[in-house]
């Protein structure tokens, strides 16, 4: 499924990146392949998460909440910091820092609130709940609004709805079955052929137009 997700996700982005020298199809397999690199291995912990709620929830609630922080560190650092390998490497370390910090007491928070048994207890996880999405929205419509960031905000954006959509087909048993037979071998055939063709030309092109489908190869 992190196969075929990848394959989808990747046709929008085509024409935007093979405008110029590259070819359609090689970039095609290129963005389908790196994507799937990354989808693969989201839906296996996706799966695991759905199977230990109750430790993987507080930890993605409390990574949501420390996005409107780093990106205000973010803009902060790029107003007044005028050596920008310093400030990248500064934004790298104190933005690690405030997402741990966040996990860590949001986990905290919901082990001392404990199970949803009373009222209070579940307005409190929801109000946590709340703020969490608040922040994430905040920097998606920022993000978004960005000409630089649009493109790659309308990216995400697909991977994550795709990879949710995935996700659900996997609770039929008939699709589990079909996965375990050849969704190993078309997952690898995949991620292989797209390493191979997002070399040179094609891969400058992704870097410089669909990072967030380049997988870590454009991260890095």
């Amino acid at each position: 499924m992190g196969a075929l997700a990848a394959a989808v996700v990747a046709l929008p982005a085509v024409r935007r990146v093979a405008t110029g020298s590259a070819s359609a199809g090689f970039v095609w397999l290129a963005l389908a392949g790196n994507t799937a690199l990354v989808l693969g291995p989201l839906l296996v912990l996706a799966r695991a998460a759905r199977r230990s709620t109750a430790v993987w929830r507080p930890a993605f609630i409390g990574v949501a909440l420390a996005a409107a922080p780093v990106m205000a560190l973010g803009e902060e650092l790029k107003l007044h910091t005028h050596h920008r390998p310093l400030g990248a490497a500064t934004f790298g370390v104190l933005a690690l820092a405030l997402v741990l910090g966040s996990v860590v007491v949001t986990v905290r928070l919901f082990g001392f609130i404990g199970p949803p048994v009373s009222t209070a207890r579940r307005v409190a996880a929801r109000v946590l709940v709340a703020l969490a999405a608040l922040g994430l929205g905040l920097v998606v419509l920022r993000a978004g609004a960005s000409e630089a960031y649009g493109p790659n905000v309308l990216d995400l954006a697909r991977v994550l709805i795709v990879a949710t959509l995935a996700d659900r087909v996997l609770d039929s048993a008939r699709v589990v079955t079909l996965a375990r037979r050849a969704g190993v071998l078309a997952w690898v055939l995949l991620v292989l052929v797209g390493v191979f063709a997002a070399r040179g030309d094609v891969r400058a092109k992704i870097q410089e137009r669909a990072p967030v489908l380049g997988g870590p190869a454009a991260w890095l």
